[in-house]
């Protein structure tokens, strides 16, 4: 451990520590049979893992951006999916819990709700013809004025968590002339008539998300599921959102890197060939293979721990955080992505085989660069930081 950790750090890497072996002996089915792992949130829930961004006034541990990337690499070492997608209700949480954007009734009712019932709540604003939002677009997803409140009509993919989540904040664009906007993020609740899944979550990698499409046929929520900040809040820059999403993510693909250097020393150690007759961890190559994986992963949790721990320490400075935010989510991504090939290339042939971990880390490590911030965001943004350009920081 490269920094000096906290009480409630050290309660989290236990809690997470201990999941993690449980979760992995469920994932090989959950990814073979493309199944969501329904039992790994019950034991989130159990730990009282879900709450822990929430504020500690309603009940929740209050934990900050590095406290949950060390949990989530721990867990993500028994299960990346499972870890990708508590992860992204924890960033949800924890990013409002420093924004202060929402309602204060709303945001107490949600906090408490999560806290008293365990509920989940994630984002839908991906669409299939818009794509993701951070690339611009108008969303066909629509909301139009009705008596009582708002009709939503739309599509939504990569609606991550779908079978479990309890709310879902949902963009949309709003008829012109609307004084907020034309467009909005609207919370629907679970059971709400006109809300379906519609499940069609069946990929290489991260089987386990759920992340299905969500289907609105004319769904009707009353006026206040409308989030708009306060009038004493400023809205925020971007930010928060940049950075919670990011950091975790990328603490995950570490977490499925670990394993995967992991599962590789374990394979070294136990297979002997009869005519090396000897453990081939013993030979030089494979020895250097195991060092470049670790060192890959070094490498990238050096400047993603560092980013998160900077991100807590001083609220002041977090958009000036933008390249090593950037940068933390690329280098993890990409160690993840060296070090799975890396643990194949050391296994053989055998690491084709579904009967070991690598195959499926492997794929899993694919997923996380296509995450935001893709690989080619993150290089220009980087290419303007040294030639002076500090505007995707406004």
């Amino acid at each position: 451990m490269p920094i000096n950790t906290s009480p409630l750090q050290d309660e989290i890497i236990e809690t997470t520590r201990a999941l993690a072996p449980t979760f992995a002996a469920r994932a090989p089915q959950h990814d073979r049979e493309n199944t969501f792992p329904y039992e790994n949130y019950d034991d989130l829930k159990r730990a009282g893992y879900h709450a822990l961004t929430v504020p500690e006034e309603f009940g929740g541990r209050g934990a900050g951006l590095l406290d949950i990337c060390l949990g989530q690499e721990e867990l993500a070492c028994g299960d990346g999916a499972t870890a990708l997608g508590i992860g992204m209700h924890l960033g949800f949480i924890g990013r409002l819990a420093e924004e202060l954007s929402w309602p204060a009734r709303l945001w107490e009712r949600v906090c408490t709700d999560i806290v008293q019932r365990g509920a989940l709540i994630n984002s839908a604003a991906t669409e299939p013809e818009m794509g993701s939002p951070s690339r611009g677009g108008r969303p066909t997803t629509t909301a139009r004025r009705v008596a009582g409140g708002w009709e939503i009509t739309g599509r939504k993919t990569f609606t991550t968590m779908a079978p479990v989540l309890d709310y879902v904040v949902v963009l949309a664009s709003v008829e012109p002339g609307d004084d907020a906007g034309d467009r909005g993020n609207f919370l629907v609740e679970r059971g709400t008539p006109g809300l379906s899944i519609d499940y069609t979550w069946d990929t290489i990698g991260m089987r386990a998300t759920g992340s299905h499409d969500l289907v609105l046929d004319r769904v009707l929520v009353p006026e206040e599921s409308r989030i708009l900040p306060p009038a004493s809040r400023p809205r925020g820059d971007g930010a928060s959102g940049r950075g919670w999403a990011a950091l975790t993510l990328g603490a995950v693909y570490l977490g499925v890197a670990s394993a995967a250097r992991d599962h590789a020393a374990t394979y070294a150690q136990e297979r002997v060939p009869t005519a090396l007759g000897k453990p081939i961890a013993e030979l030089d190559d494979v020895q250097q293979n195991l060092g470049r994986m670790d060192l890959a992963i070094r490498s990238a949790r050096s400047l993603l721990l560092q980013t998160a721990a900077e991100w807590d320490r001083r609220p002041e400075a977090r958009r000036e955080l933008a390249p090593d935010i950037a940068a933390s989510k690329y280098l993890a991504t990409n160690a993840a992505l060296d070090v799975t090939d890396l643990a194949m290339r050391l296994a053989g042939g055998s690491a084709l085989s579904k009967g070991l971990p690598f195959e499926r880390l492997l794929r899993d490590a694919r997923a996380g660069v296509y995450n935001p911030p893709q690989d080619p965001v993150t290089l220009k943004l980087l290419g303007k930081w040294v030639l002076g350009d500090r505007s995707q920081l406004a």
